[in-house]
């Protein structure tokens, strides 16, 4: 639809005829249909984190190929590029789609396989019917097919009866693997495995699509989803198709990369949407907050998740201004399924280490693994796998093309995983923060200095909940809480082990004005930890204290020489397992 008006931010939008017809704000990624369309298998897996636009293009690829959209290709194409580079293959398969997302995952597993069969009962009845005059469907044969009473059945007869009909069809299947993650980390690997193993549901259902690719009747098959790893359960790995999801020229397929973002800004602009002085300061929020995805170690540039990109520009139209809260409450619920990877028995595991690790060290290394099952995420290289797969770190570079350094790729889920570290660490040791209280005394920290309330308040809480039975304080794992809290404020940029001045800052507090006027304080700590039999008489707690207190001095006179002396508050802290020893700031 053509109109003057300017384009509407398409948020939550996963439909593309919606977004063709409806004046929407479109970032074109049609050029990538005639690259997958070349490849030499013509069954295809994509993955990416959620919420990056892989439904999108799931469904510009459904109105691409389908044969009931051959009169409206011009109207849904034609600005586009494969509308002026068309591959022959336009609108010419009856394409059948299935969606996962909406099967239910709540309740017993029986609750499941019926939510499943319904879902797949009404996308082939819809297929059917709209393909009927294609394919030479009789209403009794319609009929037959849909009277069968499980999913998998259901669709073999079909398959089997679109091959003695001499009908091969384009099968697409979007979140594959969403309601089986929802399980697995909601509910636990028992009810997990009932879905994926043996003769679980869901592996007979991608068993008879396997034996339709092998056969020819599937022409083409197209896949999305988050990780491998339900598909490696069902079909004892990716032996049905191509995962294209790590090929270095689909990098951008999904996301947005730093062009389309400050394409899509300076649209805004120009249609004084976006205030000319916001410019620089929103494109600067996008790349600190939501940017860094690599998909590829050759990839040579970074992807910004698309669907934060648009709920930050809808919340400034709403609010005509940047808005302060810029995380969707959409992507914290995504990304707050990880508790299952933290807690077992009530219990603080291993995980929890490695998920501190990476967040206070920033980076890690690891194998990336293409194909895992549940059973392996016992093994750190298909952990690590799976967080990157998730989103939660990403590609920072590839020493080799075994081995990958990753790091958590932004603000936003540095802050979403430092919410989840809080939690588990409250919900272990009954933690009892008021987090409206601690948000005050952050705010006073940001915007007048007044640093000890909030550092003093965390860390006596920490240590009335925290034995020294039930876990040994080492300086990693206190920095680990403190970062967890400093990273929940809104009013700093918070960085562990910032590198500067030929050194590494333990703690770096960073103000955010631009989100919160008012803060201007940044903050220097350096954070000492000392062993108990360092400090087990008086005189040696004495000795110690002072020796790790001038260290400490130095070390923050060299880091501090490059900021402002009035606004930068130095701070020591220095530990034990029992106590805290000193708590002093530098002036």
């Amino acid at each position: 639809m053509k109109t003057n008006k300017p384009k509407l931010i398409p948020y939550g939008q996963s439909s593309y005829e919606s977004v063709a017809t409806n004046n929407f704000y479109y970032v074109d990624k049609t050029h990538f249909i005639e690259k997958i369309e070349n490849y030499g298998s013509r069954f295809l897996f994509f993955l990416r984190p959620r919420r990056f636009g892989k439904s999108l293009f799931y469904s510009t690829l459904h109105h691409y190929y389908d044969i009931n959209r051959k009169d409206q290709f011009e109207e849904l194409f034609g600005d586009t590029y494969i509308g002026k580079n068309p591959t022959g293959l336009q609108n010419t398969y009856p394409v059948l789609t299935f969606s996962f997302a909406g099967v239910q995952s709540y309740g017993t597993v029986e609750n499941t396989i019926m939510s499943f069969y319904y879902r797949i009962r009404s996308d082939i009845k819809i297929f059917m019917k709209l393909n009927q005059k294609h394919i030479n469907f009789s209403d009794n044969e319609i009929d037959e097919i849909l009277s069968i009473k499980e999913a998998s059945a259901m669709l073999d007869v079909l398959i089997k009866e679109l091959y003695l009909k001499q009908k091969h069809f384009y099968l697409m299947i979007d979140e594959y693997d969403n309601f089986g993650n929802i399980i697995l980390t909601e509910y636990g690997k028992e009810k997990y495995q009932k879905l994926t193993h043996g003769s679980g549901f869901l592996r007979n259902f991608f068993a008879v699509i396997k034996e339709g690719t092998a056969n020819n009747r599937i022409e083409r098959l197209f896949i999305t989803g988050v990780s491998p790893l339900v598909m490696a359960d069902v079909s004892s790995g990716f032996n049905i198709g191509t995962n294209i999801s790590l090929y270095p020229e689909l990098n951008g397929l999904a996301g947005f990369t730093e062009d389309e973002t400050a394409q899509l800004i300076d649209y805004y602009v120009d249609n004084n949407i976006i205030k000319k002085c916001d410019r620089d300061k929103s494109l600067q929020i996008i790349k600190n907050n939501y940017n860094s995805y690599k998909f590829n170690g050759e990839a040579t540039e970074t992807i910004i998740n698309s669907d934060m990109v648009l709920y930050f520009v809808n919340e400034y139209i709403a609010r005509k201004k940047i808005p302060v809260d810029i995380i969707d409450e959409n992507i914290r619920t995504d990304y707050g399924k990880i508790k299952f990877l933290l807690i077992k028995n009530n219990e603080l595991n291993g995980n929890f280490d490695f998920i501190s690790k990476v967040l206070t060290e920033k980076e890690i290394t690891a194998r990336l693994i293409k194909t895992f099952q549940v059973r392996q995420l016992v093994e750190q290289d298909s952990f690590v796998s799976l967080f990157y797969y998730l989103g939660f770190i990403t590609i920072v570079r590839a020493k080799s093309s075994r081995y990958i350094t990753f790091g958590v790729p932004n603000k936003v889920i540095a802050e979403i995983m430092w919410d989840y570290v809080a939690k588990a660490v409250n919900q272990t040791y009954k933690l009892r923060i008021n987090d409206y209280e601690l948000t005050e005394q952050f705010f006073e920290m940001a915007a007048y200095g007044n640093w000890k309330p909030p550092v003093e308040y965390i860390l006596n809480k920490f240590y009335d909940a925290v034995s020294v039975r039930d876990f040994t304080l080492r300086e990693t794992g206190t920095k680990a809480f403190l970062l967890a809290y400093f990273n929940l404020s809104p009013f700093f940029y918070t960085e562990s082990e910032k590198e500067n001045n030929k050194g590494f800052i333990d703690i770096f507090l960073q103000p955010a004005p631009e989100i919160v006027p008012e803060s201007k304080y940044s903050y220097i700590i350096e954070l000492k930890y000392l062993k108990s039999k360092e400090i087990n008489t008086k005189t040696k707690k004495e000795n110690a204290v002072k020796r790790v207190t001038e260290k400490a001095k130095k070390q923050i006179e060299q880091y501090s020489k490059n900021y402002d002396k009035k606004l930068t508050k130095k701070l020591i802290i220095i530990i034990s397992a029992k106590e805290m020893l000193k708590l002093q700031e530098i002036k």
